[in-house]
């Protein structure tokens, strides 16, 4: 029962708390697993610096050996500077060796002598920790025997040499005496290199030995975290799960509107509460539901009364736009044609102010007309709905067919390149162009023919459409303006308009899902890009059509 107890009060310990206890369990182990690789690869790093100390110890014996009997067939004094050289190695090593000897060795001593017999500075401090540490074990202790023993021949090369520049710096030097002396350099180099091989040996060794335990250790260690980590991420994770399936079954039931469906609380930890709050949420779903039944049924009616409003607003501000029109161009026309009759029966008996404020009359009723007509024209945008595959190439036709009149006059030039089938709304596509190539007819240079040119470019999943002239151009300042309802550049003075053409060109473009802009620079003319998406076609004949040469209209 106890046993029972200890396991039920550690299932309802929160989850985070089980996932920190898992997560410290493995960091601990992965931390000792750490702690051992750097234990051995610094250590391993220890004896791959003894190795190769000793090859530099036993290249500098033997080429202080060489350099010594160099110096007894040259007797030139720099043979024999070098061959001091090269001892030193040796005799660094050697004060190294001896104070690691010690029972309180200083370790600054050692380290000067280590560094005087080449040893890199880096590995200094391990070959120091790796003899105090370990100069019991049999490897470690049988390649320092090694090392002493053939520590313990080189002051012989030292006596040697010292006798060999005696007796080649006397004053009457003797070849018998040098050759004597000279003979027993190989003698002495033959029992030293037993124990250079020696300890390479019995290094290598050892080196194989730690090499292997290490990997034993390592693999223990590891093995260790692996089956901790799955056993304790599988404890943990099959009593998260058997509570979470608990709660997925009851909600699968609940979303097959099954709303009686209850989870079942296996312990008190976050799952436990989580289920049941589910099943308190499930009862206030359930009660829940029947109101929302209730009020859906008073939403869709108030939805339905609605739609059936707006309905017939729209169709009274129809009504509205077709009356105004209607009631406001009539007073217009009239007033128009009585200034006309005036004109006619008045005409000149009337001093020339008169006829001025006739004329101001007229051109005032005209623009009004205009005005309404474009406000009509504006507020009509966007009730044509079908969609269909245009030919832009027929459509500019038609445009210039209807300008006619007005390129006539202004000799203007129109060229074209190879224009796509874009899927559009026709007569809106139609009244952009329109508006556009108008502009650039009204707003020309003093003196100067207007041309035009009309190209496209693919840009990703839409068209991008450029009209280009050669007109008065306009400032960068106002190149956003323009585009807004009402807004003019220019005085009526200087050029007729009501201001809306380009608020008709903004709308139109947005109708088809792209945007206008301008780019332009005053007296070097403006070009015009908008962009029209990219829709689906069926037919061959649709798909978009390579750019070509221009051609005019």
């Amino acid at each position: 029962m106890k046993g029972i107890s200890i396991v039920r009060r550690i299932r309802d310990v929160s989850i985070k708390k089980k996932l920190y206890f898992t997560v410290g369990i493995m960091a601990l182990l992965i931390a000792i697993e750490l702690c051992a690789l750097f234990f051995s690869i610094n250590t391993l790093s220890s004896v791959r610096a003894y190795v190769n100390g000793e090859g530099l110890w036993s290249k500098a014996q033997k080429d202080a050996m060489y350099q010594l009997l160099k110096y007894g067939r040259t007797r030139n004094d720099s043979d024999y500077v070098q061959f001091q050289e090269f001892m030193k190695v040796p005799l660094g090593d050697h004060r190294a060796l001896v104070e690691m000897q010690k029972p309180e060795p200083d370790n600054e001593i050692t380290r000067e002598g280590l560094i005087a017999g080449r040893n890199h500075p880096d590995d200094v401090d391990g070959m120091i920790t790796l003899f105090r540490r370990f100069h019991k074990n049999r490897y470690i202790n049988k390649a320092i025997g090694a090392w002493t023993a053939a520590d313990s021949l080189v002051p012989g090369f030292i006596v040697i040499g010292d006798q060999l520049h005696q007796e080649i710096n006397s004053v009457n030097p003797s070849d018998e005496r040098i050759q004597a002396i000279l003979a027993e350099i190989d003698p002495l180099n033959r029992k030293i290199t037993p124990f250079e091989d020696k300890f390479s040996y019995t290094m290598g060794e050892g080196s194989r030995w730690l090499e292997n335990l290490v990997l034993k250790i390592l693999f223990f260690i590891a093995l260790t975290v692996e089956l901790t980590g799955l056993g304790l991420a599988f404890w943990v994770s099959r009593n998260i799960q058997k509570g979470l399936d608990e709660i997925l079954r009851s909600a699968q039931a609940v979303t097959q509107g099954d709303l009686s469906s209850r989870a079942q609380s296996f312990s008190n930890d976050e799952i436990g509460k989580l289920a049941n709050d589910f099943n308190k949420m499930t009862a206030e779903l359930e009660r829940m539901t029947e109101v929302i039944q209730e009020t859906n049924v008073t939403l869709e009616r108030k939805v339905q009364h609605r739609t059936a409003e707006l309905e017939r607003k729209n169709k009274e501000l129809e009504q509205f736009a077709y009356v105004a029109s209607h009631d406001l161009q009539e007073p217009l026309r009239t007033t128009t044609g009585f200034v006309e009759a005036l004109r006619k029966q008045y005409k000149g008996r009337l001093d020339d102010h008169a006829d001025k404020y006739l004329d101001y009359i007229a051109q005032s009723a005209e623009r009004m007309k205009t005005l309404i007509k474009d406000l009509l024209d504006y507020s009509r945008i966007g009730r044509e709905k079908l969609f269909v595959p245009v030919h832009c190439n027929n459509l500019l036709a038609e445009v210039k067919a209807d300008l006619d009149t007005v390129i006539q006059e202004s000799k203007a030039v129109i060229t074209v390149g190879e224009l796509p089938v874009v899927h559009a709304l026709p007569t809106e596509l139609k009244l952009l162009f329109q508006n556009l190539i108008s502009n650039s007819i009204k707003f020309r240079r003093a003196g100067v023919a207007p041309v035009i040119h009309i190209d496209v470019q693919a840009d990703k999943a839409s068209w991008k459409f450029s009209v280009k002239d050669n007109g008065i151009g306009m400032d960068p300042g106002y190149q956003d303006r323009i585009f807004i309802i009402f807004q003019r550049l220019h005085t009526r003075q200087d050029y007729e308009g009501s201001g809306i053409g380009l608020a008709h060109c903004k709308k139109i473009v947005e109708l088809h899902g792209g945007s206008i802009w301008v780019d332009s620079v005053p007296g070097q003319g403006s070009t015009f890009y908008f962009t029209i998406a990219e829709m689906p076609l069926q037919s061959e004949d649709l798909k978009p059509q390579p750019s070509r040469q221009p051609v005019s209209l």
